[in-house]
């Protein structure tokens, strides 16, 4: 594939993620809002005890071998082959041992209610494996048109399953059906638009190439996952279902910031990079240029959001979520560190060295428990702090780490997102004088808004910052 070829279907996956991304979660978002509405704390905290176990079996299913498929230039049937029954194998396995613990699950977190719905929800896990070949062969392709289309129809779809169970008085069972049914219409849009058909065939060979490579990942996922979702168990422990429910809110809100950011910059880079793996110089001009565009969408948004979080919450949730708010913030920032994260473990995969993302991981857990054995005893504000605490630790650790090894300096680093993180800073610095004299929160968050959206763009037009001009002649691109 040409530069020019590359050039455009870059700019082609990155404008079908956005879509993606933003059209499914302005989907979601309204969906989200009806529920928190008609539901409570305690509903959101029983499926937020059960999220630790539904984000393990997503690792230990694909095993990492999507990133070996993707990564693969001479890839074949019998590859495809070979991970599908793989994968649906492990799912079957992971199910029924989740059928048959549904009982401890319950016992642990002292919610019996949790036998029935962890039988039901875990359902997924099969679905999810059906269709894990065909979403990697669309993103090989870089089809992420037809991508966005299924994400969107399962939203809608699941979304008014929930809904309609929510208004009929079904509580948590809204939740329960509406991740069960979104995983059903993924699967099933897969298959039916999909070109590929497994046949039975499996190689051994194939099988222990890229277990080779996807094994340090399953690993590294498995611990991520630990990373990212310990909290929920924890809190579900320690604190009350209702304390855990308002976390599970305030997480999911913060999540769908972070997984529009980091999701556009994952799907569409790793393809992306996967064809320049073999042209050194022009993948690391590639990975510093989605440094620069991840540091320049991420920090005012994210920033921005945090900064914005309590007219944000009240205006779409109400005022029964209000003990979200602070947990809402600390989650955006510790999220900021996440996506820079992920853009560094991406370029890390391509590079071929999955052993240096698994000892990334490694310390990630020995970092996480010193941090909570710090913090356990403190309310769940300082939990949160803990986490962030973590996260910036990490990303420290990962550009001076990765910096060594692909010649991409943490100082060079750190000066390629310096500016849009300093600018942010000011921008939500410049907003905050607006509180003191606008109690509406309507008003005061559309006026804080505008103010950002405005210094972030000026000041960045006046100061002439490269990735400014760049994003914007890609967009010119793309329209003509």
């Amino acid at each position: 594939m040409n530069e020019t070829e590359l050039q455009q279907k870059t700019r082609h996956a990155f404008v079908w993620n956005i879509v993606d991304r933003i059209g499914a979660q302005l989907i979601a978002v309204a969906i989200s809002i009806a529920l928190a509405r008609l539901l409570g704390a305690a509903e959101y905290g029983l499926i937020g005890a059960l999220a630790i176990f539904t984000a393990l079996s997503s690792a230990l299913t694909d095993s990492g071998f999507s990133y070996a498929l993707v990564r693969k230039t001479d890839i074949t049937d019998d590859d495809y082959n070979t991970v599908f029954y793989y994968n649906f194998a492990i799912a079957v396995i992971l199910y029924t041992a989740g059928y048959a613990g549904a009982p401890l699950i319950a016992r642990f977190f002292g919610e019996p209610l949790l036998v029935p719905i962890s039988r039901v929800l875990f359902i997924v896990f099969i679905l999810n494996a059906l269709c894990l070949i065909q979403n990697a062969k669309l993103v090989k392709e870089i089809d992420f048109k037809k991508i966005t289309l299924i994400n969107i129809i399962a939203i809608v779809i699941s979304g008014t399953v929930a809904l309609a169970i929510a208004l009929t008085g079904g509580g948590v069972w809204a939740l329960v059906a509406q991740a069960v049914t979104q995983s059903f219409v993924k699967a099933l849009l897969q298959w039916l638009w999909g070109r590929w058909r497994p046949r039975l065939t499996f190689s051994t060979k194939s099988f222990k190439e890229m277990f080779s490579f996807g094994s340090n990942l399953m690993i590294a996922n498995v611990l991520n996952v630990l990373f990212l979702n310990l909290y929920s168990a924890i809190i579900g422990r320690i604190y009350s279902n209702r304390e855990l429910g308002y976390y599970t809110q305030a997480d999911k809100w913060s999540n769908m910031g972070i997984t529009a950011i980091s999701g556009v910059i994952q799907n569409s880079t790793y393809t992306i990079f996967s064809n320049m793996q073999n042209d050194k110089a022009r993948l690391m001009r590639s990975y510093r240029k989605t440094m620069q565009l991840t540091a320049f969408v991420a920090f005012p948004t994210l920033i921005g959001l945090a900064f914005m979080a309590r007219p944000f919450i009240l205006i779409l949730l109400g005022a029964k979520w209000e003990a979200s708010i602070p947990l809402f913030s600390l989650l955006l920032i510790a999220g900021i560190f996440s996506v820079l994260t992920t853009v560094n473990g991406n370029y890390i995969r391509i590079a071929g060295r999955s052993r240096t993302v698994l000892l990334l991981e490694v310390f990630k857990i020995i970092l996480f428990i010193i941090v909570l054995a710090c913090t356990w005893h403190l309310p769940i504000i300082g939990l949160m702090w803990g986490m962030v605490a973590t996260r910036a630790l990490v990303y420290v650790t990962s550009i001076v780490v990765i910096g060594r090894q692909v010649g991409y300096p943490w100082y060079q680093q750190l000066r390629d997102i310096m500016p849009s993180f300093g600018i942010s800073l000011l921008m939500v610095c410049f907003a905050y004088p607006v509180s003191f004299f606008v109690e509406n929160i309507y008003l005061l968050f559309v006026l804080q808004l505008s103010i950002c959206l405005l210094f972030y763009f000026i000041v960045n037009r006046y100061i002439q910052l490269p990735i400014l001009n760049e994003v914007m002649e890609n967009i010119k691109k793309i329209g003509q």
